[in-house]
């Protein structure tokens, strides 16, 4: 894997376990509207689609 992809990939793992991180917080705490959960849902499977293209570019998927 080339390291330039292998960086980008790292940091959208670490923003999407942020992510999910973060909504876990607010969910225990009843502080997520159903706007924010969407949003954040959103940005999380942007996240996926963008590691599994980064995959596949280097042959892993």
């Amino acid at each position: 894997m080339n390291e330039q992809s292998l960086e980008i990939a790292k940091q959208d793992i670490d923003a999407a376990l942020s992510t999910v991180e973060d909504m876990e917080k607010h969910l225990n705490e009843n502080n997520l509207s159903s706007d924010m959960i969407k949003e954040q849902f959103l940005f999380l499977s942007q996240k996926v689609t963008e590691i599994e293209g980064i995959l596949k570019q280097e042959g892993i998927l």
